[in-house]
């Protein structure tokens, strides 16, 4: 009756842990590039940032950089009924009452700006460099998309190895449970029995766990790549380390390839620009227009005209210098210098936080690469330390205790290991992404 209670109170365990791992079964594989390759292809945010370069794009075209001439269609029709009374200078009056007129125009009207103070090519050399700065804001959207899948994907990975060595701790301890059961039926110790439970309870539970967090880490890898769906997948879990990483290059590369470095000399560009377009306004703008026009009228009875047509071709050239506008060239041509100060400032503080940045990953990632290589002798000398305890245990020279404090120094050491290990990819991504080498 005793083992029958037993047997009862172990199948909501064995239960349960079979609900756990059914899902691994069938489970769709998804690399760490293919996951990258997704979410670049996806991403609502990538989405965006491509559709609004497109509005840069549209900017630059000869359409909106005033390289065409303007042209316009204008004209217009009247009709009039007076009342007049007209007084010769013979002394003759004549009196018209309801009287009818009529007049129409049409004119065809050709601009085109011949200089306007380098202003144009300022303009044009402006948006180009807006163009470019979008091009750099959508590739560091890029960038850090493909940062925070791999951030999140190896996340899904550290949580995926965990889940495989807690189920061969339960194994372990279901192992253990059916062993102290054997051994009281042949005058073994209850407690042992109670104990082994106690623990396989335990070791289903943090199982249990473990799979909760996977499938919360699961869905957000989802959100991230956008068209995975549901959580039926598996990661690659077995990663290595690259073996190129040099600080000195790293560091070089961040000055030459970081995108918020690029993005602010992108800047400096721009507001060299704004001083250039300032002083244009310094200078005169010439303009050539030319018009044919077309006009008729037909007079009332009043008029000595009965009717009058005209047309004809105007063509002309204007200038206009504005020689004084209250100062306020001048001090557009101030604030632009100083908005380009400004903006040397900020890549002086960017350089120092990115440079400060850059140091502390990297010792970063010496850490923690320090620490798993720490963590993988500690894995052996944890393993060969369960062994012999396994071994004692099942001949009865070493108690359950014991045997459980070892199975729990392997455990915290497979997971420690496990979990610096994929810190150790993530510093890498931090680095490559410092430095601009991610995407490359």
């Amino acid at each position: 009756m005793k083992m029958k209670t037993f047997t009862n109170r172990l199948f909501p365990v064995l239960f349960l842990f079979q609900i756990i791992l059914f899902p691994v079964i069938g489970q769709n594989f998804i690399g760490s590039d293919e996951a990258v390759k997704r979410a670049l292809e996806n991403n609502f945010g990538i989405k965006i940032a491509s559709n609004n370069l497109k509005i840069s794009e549209n900017n630059t075209s000869k359409w909106n950089t005033g390289q065409l001439p303007t042209v316009s269609l204008d004209g217009g029709a009247n009709f009039k009924l007076d009342n007049s009374t007209v007084l010769f200078q013979d002394g003759r009056q004549t009196n018209v009452t309801a009287a009818a007129s009529e007049s129409a125009n049409a004119s065809l009207n050709v601009g085109y700006t011949l200089f306007d103070g380098y202003r144009r090519k300022y303009n044009i050399a402006q948006l180009q460099d807006r163009l470019k700065l979008n091009e750099l804001q959508v590739k560091a959207t890029l960038e850090n998309v493909a940062a925070q899948t791999l951030f999140q994907y190896y996340q899904v990975a550290a949580l995926s190895q965990n889940i495989k060595i807690l189920t061969e701790v339960l194994d372990i301890s279901a192992e253990r449970l059916h062993r102290s059961e054997v051994q009281y039926e042949y005058g073994g110790n209850q407690l042992a029995i109670l104990n082994a439970q106690v623990d396989l309870n335990n070791d289903s539970l943090n199982l249990f766990n473990a799979q909760l967090q996977l499938e919360n880490a699961k869905r957000n890898l989802n959100n991230i790549i956008v068209d995975l769906e549901g959580l039926d997948y598996s990661v690659e879990d077995n990663v290595e380390f690259l073996t190129y990483l040099s600080a000195e290059d790293l560091k070089q590369s961040m000055l030459a390839n970081n995108i918020e470095i690029r993005q602010m000399d992108k800047n400096i560009e721009i507001g060299n620009l704004d001083i250039n377009l300032a002083e244009a306004r310094k200078l005169p703008t010439f303009t050539a227009n030319g018009s044919y026009g077309i006009t008729y009228s037909k007079n009332n009875a009043a008029s000595l005209l009965s009717s009058q047509s005209n047309n004809g071709l105007n063509l002309g050239v204007t200038m206009k210098w504005n020689l004084f506008d209250a100062g306020a060239t001048k001090l557009a041509i101030e604030n632009a210098k100083v908005s380009k100060f400004g903006l040397e400032l900020e890549k002086e503080s960017l350089l120092q936080d990115l440079n400060f940045e850059f140091e502390n990953a990297w010792a970063d990632y010496e850490n923690k690469l320090l620490i798993y290589r720490t963590e993988v002798k500690n894995v052996e000398i944890n393993r060969t330390n369960f062994l012999r305890t396994e071994e004692k245990f099942k001949i009865g020279q070493v108690n359950s205790v014991d045997f459980r404090q070892a199975q729990l120094n392997l455990l915290n050491a497979e997971t420690n290991m496990n979990t610096s290990k994929f810190e150790v990819k993530i510093a890498e991504v931090q680095l490559l992404l410092l430095s601009g080498q991610l995407l490359q």
